[in-house]
């Protein structure tokens, strides 16, 4: 497997950083960083590791969300591709992220 980080799911990692950075300081958000980088890579060996999520009825989209202390990430797997399409803090309101899935 392959994992493909889509371009939502590249700025809201560079708004988690940011946020992290200049609340917590740059070793934090360096530590922040290799926590969801590793997340994310034990995805490749272990695609299914997250647990069903949502599915998208128009698209045949079954998302899957793998949850660390305050992220998830959410993905989809195609084929031998994992695709990453949000790092969703746990904080956020889950219905707002529900909506932003399925609206295309």
């Amino acid at each position: 497997m392959r994992i493909k980080w889509g371009e939502q799911s590249r700025e809201d990692l560079r708004k988690i950083l940011e946020y992290v950075g200049a609340n917590f300081g740059g070793r934090k958000a360096k530590s922040v960083l290799a926590e969801i980088r590793s997340q994310a890579e034990m995805l490749k060996d272990f695609p299914k590791l997250g647990s069903p999520f949502i599915k998208d009825e128009e698209f045949g989209i079954d998302y899957r969300a793998f949850s660390s202390r305050l992220n998830s990430i959410v993905y989809y797997i195609d084929g031998e591709t994992v695709n990453i399409v949000t790092v969703w803090q746990t904080r956020r309101d889950i219905d707002s992220l529900k909506k932003q899935l399925c609206s295309h």
